[in-house]
């Protein structure tokens, strides 16, 4: 059988060749367009040109696409890049299902009006690629650059040998003087769910293998902390365990220790997410306050879920906080824990959530609360909430209000999930690439300090064949809001996502942005305005983005000198 062998050797210089011979195509693509099965071969002579700060990431795809009309089998070789400064990550592009676009979002907000296969997932390339007969695949290359690396212009070309048929496509990338910053400024947290139950269904036998699971927590954890989470969600409410002792609820904090040591050694609990206090009955999102109380009844501790008024629930809320903090500080951990209470409050919860909060201030005295709160609620009830955390979309007239919290010594971060649609930026698998690079543009175009998603690895039963769950009532939720990343048992890990990529990237640019606006504050809010003129008004086009893009690493390059 015919075969083909693609080979990267990065980082010299070789002659400028076509992208096409015979029925064989290979081109370049910006990682910021996305590659789909169907679309066609192009070629092209120029020079692809990468620009990158120093510790920093950049990537490029490279479509393949044969018109043989038998399955071609692609050998890819890794790069060996022998004293090469730069390093270089290649994956194999896949593709999941898009069931249906998100509502109330026009069709020029998505990448096309088509559904059906969107490219999303990332697999390491350890093994070949079956090159069908008019069906293009695409391969990720993630460069990234060490923080002592020498600026300057690195060449490199990608190599494709078929036999006969020898494909070259040059490309370089460009390292400016400017360094991302080792201690990164924007909080970032994806809410990484780990019950049982759910890992059971992608990560078989963690009964029989109870280490397995927390090795699968620490190599999730290790990654997301590659791709700049710094925050950990930490449900200490549940993981906390509640026993008689001298005839009073004492809590055993063993699991959460567990839990916040896994995560330490991963290197993503800069930041310790206390996870909520609050609830509501059955979960409804209008239905009843509620907390999860530990009493004492026959001798025994049981857990009941009891209405904000019942007095006892606000005795237990006290007591277990007294124990969590006097464990905190024996453990070290308290000068980084921050606290949620009640997600969402609205409506009637408004002065009962402003309760609570004054609460857990009492008993977790300095001790941040933060939560995704609304800016269309009552501003007074949620004044004592230290770190705001308002829906994407929701505060575009509120802005005052967030400058007024911010002077009172609060911060606001924002969030994401099954919204915002329309015009607005979100991460939803058929919206364009570009959309998830300016997500942390938001936060330094307006002031905000954090990100955070509801929907780390939420995943279906197939998480491959699946990216839209079933909310009930008929609705589902917009393509990939449920995750960023896919199961991986067999390294008892995950596979990345091309947004988990790109948002990394998008991280990096706030942070040169505030390294920027140290020499040149003006001149660096410009760019972001320019970029980013409003919420639902910024660059769409990738050309020009790219161009903004150079501009910030000399503006970052400059701040760097002095």
């Amino acid at each position: 059988m015919w075969r083909l062998f693609v080979g990267f050797i990065c980082f010299f210089s070789l002659p400028l060749h076509a992208a096409q011979r015979d029925n064989l195509s290979a081109w370049f693509v910006d990682s910021l367009v996305k590659v789909f099965p169907d679309t066609p071969a192009a070629t092209s002579k120029l020079e692809l040109a990468l620009v990158s700060a120093r510790n920093g990431h950049v990537s490029l795809q490279v479509a393949l696409r044969s018109e043989e009309h038998r399955v071609v089998r692609v050998r890819v070789i890794a790069p060996r890049l022998g004293n090469a400064a730069l390093q270089v990550q290649t994956y194999r592009v896949g593709n999941v299902k898009v069931n249906s676009h998100p509502t109330d979002t026009p069709l020029e907000e998505v990448v096309r009006s088509e559904v059906g296969p969107y490219p999303d997932p990332l697999f390491p390339l350890e093994k070949g690629i079956a090159l069908e007969a008019s069906r293009t695949e695409t391969l990720w290359v993630s460069v990234f650059t060490p923080e002592h690396t020498r600026s300057g212009i690195y060449r490199g070309v990608v190599e494709i040998d078929a036999g006969k048929q020898k494909l070259r496509l040059p490309f370089h990338v460009e390292v400016f003087a400017a360094t991302v910053p080792k201690e990164q400024k924007l909080w970032v947290t994806n809410w990484l769910w780990f019950d049982h139950e759910l890992m059971e269904k992608h990560y078989p036998q963690l009964k029989s293998d109870p280490d397995r699971y927390w090795r699968v927590l620490e190599n999730i954890g290790r990654t997301m902390a590659e791709y700049k989470q710094n925050v950990a969600f930490v449900p200490v409410r549940t993981l906390a365990k509640a026993q008689m002792a001298d005839g009073s609820v004492h809590y055993d904090f063993g699991l959460v220790d567990r839990w916040i040591e896994i995560f330490d050694k991963a290197g993503l609990a800069r930041m310790i997410e206390g996870g909520h206090l609050c609830g509501r009955l059955g979960g409804g999102y209008d239905s009843q306050y509620v907390l999860p109380t530990d009493l004492v009844e026959n001798g025994q501790v049981v857990r009941k879920e009891l209405p904000a008024n019942d007095p006892r629930a606000e005795q237990n809320l006290r007591e277990f906080l007294r124990q969590l903090r006097v464990h905190l500080e024996e453990k070290g951990w308290l000068g980084r824990y921050v606290q949620h209470v009640h997600d969402e409050p609205h409506g009637a919860e408004m002065p009962i959530y402003r309760r609570f909060v004054h609460i857990v201030s009492e008993e977790l005295p300095g001790v941040p609360t933060l939560d995704a709160i609304s800016l269309r609620e009552d501003i007074s009830a949620q004044e004592e909430t230290t770190i705001w955390v308002p829906e994407l979309g929701t505060f575009d007239e509120r802005l005052d209000a967030i400058a007024a919290h911010r002077a009172r010594g609060g911060q606001s971060w924002y969030y994401i999930c099954l919204g915002p649609r329309g015009k607005y930026l979100n991460r939803f698998i058929d919206f364009p690439t570009l959309k998830v690079r300016l997500l942390p543009w938001v936060n330094y175009r307006y002031g905000l300090t954090g990100y955070l998603h509801w929907g780390g690895n939420f995943w279906t039963d197939r998480p491959f064949e699946n990216v839209q769950p079933d909310w009930g009532g008929g609705f589902f939720l917009p393509a990939g809001d449920d995750a960023i990343v896919y199961p991986d048992p067999e390294h008892d890990g995950v596979f990345v996502s091309l947004r988990l990529e790109v948002m990394r990237e998008g991280i990096e640019d706030y942070e040169l942005l505030r390294e920027s606006a140290r020499h040149a504050p003006e001149r660096t809010d410009a760019l972001a305005r320019t970029v980013m003129p409003t919420f639902t008004e910024y660059l769409r086009n990738v050309s020009q983005f790219r161009k903004f893009e150079r501009e910030l690493l000399v503006l970052a390059a400059e701040a760097q000198r002095e």
